[in-house]
């Protein structure tokens, strides 16, 4: 009668080196979201898929468009459409004189001094900022993907480990009721174990439903039901942020683009010169001949700087704003590269600890189950040494977790990619 007990032991300490999630079938809560672990879906496919589902996105093929514009507006020989202008007048009706006037002309808008280059020079600079924008928003997604995966990882692991649990307590009501009609144990024996196994249910329940959560949160993310079985990273051998980080060198990008657009608008000047050409054709009366001619105007136009100015300024007050905004995010990357270093390296530390220490709640376990079997230790003393060595368990399984969960937070402050 004493044998259930120490197979109870035995059962659970046979399970502490479980861990990682396994697909259940039964759930307490018919609320289930599903999720399925495949083999041939890699991180790196997951966060692509991603990406092209993120809304985002959406803003890239925008740039590019805007791109190809200004690619087209500055390839082109002149800087603006040529406009057609027609003039005509005659006698005044009823004069029967007919004396009539036709002045017809083409202006066409002509690059000034620089401004062809200058145009130019803003296309490329904002062909880059769309290439570099791209890059920081697939790492912006390759942080939400590494963050609900761990997530989930850790959720399941919990999940597993309640499981387990409200599986034992169980299995330790049980024993203790056979105990107990058998005189034994006392009733409240009985109803101490009863409340134990309740709990755990409890306990689980709610794990269950953070699982759930977790999954949810998935599938909002990623817009798709299956994820990677294999999420483990290796540790980047960088340790600094540099010119190459896809967030600092979108910003790079997004200052050129704006110095770009500052040399653009200056090179305007007082308004756009033309090349204007056309013909005159007209007579005094009937009696007169036609007389044709021909005619050429170039409007320069000069001085308003003090129009152009307004433009000027505020062009240059988002490029100095932009300027701003790089050196906020640099320090905020460099302070997000110390938590992510400092994190792994406490938890580098840690993992060892709570490894002693799961292995110390093994041992005690076992010596508390015996005593437990033999009468030494009542109930209640014999749960309290069990719930240290779950907590001393969980400590340590979820340590391994969180260890190459914060590896590739330790990627994702690099801006290394999957």
């Amino acid at each position: 009668m004493f044998v259930k007990p120490l197979m109870y032991a035995l059962l659970w300490i046979g399970l502490l080196g479980f861990s990682g999630a396994q697909a259940e079938e039964e759930h307490i809560v018919d609320h289930v979201d599903l999720i399925a672990l495949d083999a041939q879906l890699s991180l790196s496919d997951l966060i692509n898929q991603t990406l092209e589902k993120y809304p985002d996105y959406a803003l890239i093929a925008a740039m590019h468009q805007e791109t190809d514009a200004l690619q087209a507006r500055g390839s082109s020989w002149i800087s603006g459409a040529p406009q057609f202008q027609g003039y005509y007048k005659d006698d005044f009706a009823g004069t029967g004189m007919g004396a009539y006037e036709f002045d017809g002309t083409i202006q066409v808008p002509v690059w000034n001094w620089g401004q062809r280059d200058a145009g130019l020079q803003l296309a490329e600079q904002a062909g880059q900022s769309a290439a570099h924008q791209a890059k920081a928003i697939k790492l912006k997604v390759a942080g939400l993907v590494r963050e609900v995966l761990w997530l989930l990882k850790l959720e399941d692991l919990r999940y597993e480990l309640a499981k387990k649990e409200f599986s034992l307590a169980e299995q330790l009501m049980q024993t203790v009721q056979r105990r107990v009609e058998l005189g034994d144990l006392p009733r409240s024996d009985f109803l101490l174990a009863q409340s134990e196994s309740l709990q755990k249910k409890v306990a689980l329940i709610h794990q269950e439903a953070a699982v759930m959560h977790a999954r949810k949160r998935y599938y909002f993310l990623t817009q798709t039901h299956k994820m990677p079985e294999q999420i483990n990273e290796a540790q980047s051998t960088e340790t600094d942020i540099n010119e190459s980080h896809p967030a600092l060198a979108a910003i790079n990008a997004s200052i050129a683009e704006k110095k770009a657009q500052v040399e653009w608008i200056k090179t305007q000047g007082s308004g756009q010169t033309t090349v204007a050409i056309g013909g005159v054709t007209e007579r005094g009366s009937r009696n007169d001949s036609v007389i044709n001619s021909i005619a050429f105007a170039v409007n320069v136009p000069f001085g308003g700087s003090a129009f152009l100015a307004p433009q000027i300024a505020a062009a240059n007050r988002e490029y100095v704003a932009a300027e701003a905004e790089r050196m906020h995010a640099y320090r905020a990357l460099l302070a997000g590269l110390h938590e992510a270093e400092h994190e792994l390296e406490v938890e580098s530390a840690q993992l060892a600890i709570t490894q002693h220490m799961q292995a110390n709640a093994e041992e005690h376990l076992k010596m508390a189950n015996l005593s437990f079997t033999a009468g030494e230790i009542n109930l209640t003393d014999f749960l309290r040494v069990q719930a240290q060595a779950h907590r001393a368990i969980k400590n340590a399984q979820e340590s391994g977790i969180r260890l190459q969960r914060d590896i590739a937070f330790y990627n994702q402050a690099l801006g290394v990619m999957p």
